[in-house]
């Protein structure tokens, strides 16, 4: 995985095929009599990021992500940005999508897709965050064994990763969004 925003996942296989990242510094203009104008420093800008996606329909669901993507930014909502090293950016808003069709079938239906998907940083107030993101305020979602009957039962203790068989076709280490039944994962308390 590339990055996630929310819960969109860039893969590294297939996209995103550009990451451009602009930030920029506010100065104010103040005239002077009888001078040249000095400037002052206001603050920083909002960073900015651009993704350039391209997605086939030998990997993915074109029709299926491009509508994924347009209905989270119909939410109109701050999402977390994570990339793949686990480094927090910050948390970002869909600032616009811009499509480009590739490849159509007879139909219509897309086989290629371009992608130009424009984020704007979210400032959140520096207090309210910084008391969210506290070590030990908020715990990491975890895995437990929380309830299992039948042939998938979890041994206790034992991470759910684990004890779940794979998804039928699984081939790799990586997992699917149906390898771990949603009943096994919670959010935990801190300890």
């Amino acid at each position: 995985m590339f990055a996630v925003l929310g819960d969109i996942q860039f893969e590294v296989v297939g996209s995103p095929e550009g990451y451009e990242s602009a930030g920029a510094y506010d100065f104010a203009e103040q005239k002077v009599v009888e001078s040249k104008p000095q400037l002052q420093w206001v603050g920083d800008d909002l960073d900015r990021l651009k993704f350039e996606l391209i997605w086939h329909a030998s990997i993915t669901n074109p029709a299926l992500q491009l509508a994924r993507l347009r209905a989270t930014a119909a939410e109109h909502l701050a999402l977390p940005l994570v990339f793949g090293n686990g480094g927090f950016r910050g948390f970002f808003v869909i600032e616009s999508i811009n499509v480009k069709s590739q490849q159509l079938s007879a139909g219509g239906a897309p086989i290629a897709i371009r992608v130009a998907l424009a984020l704007k940083e979210w400032s959140a107030n520096p207090l309210l965050l910084a008391s969210a993101l506290q070590a030990g305020s908020l715990s990491p979602i975890g895995i437990t064994a929380a309830s299992a009957t039948g042939a998938n039962q979890l041994t206790p203790g034992v991470s759910a990763l684990l004890s779940t068989p794979s998804a039928a076709g699984a081939s790799g280490p990586e997992l699917e969004a149906g390898d771990v039944p949603a009943a096994a994962i919670v959010r935990s308390a801190a300890q």
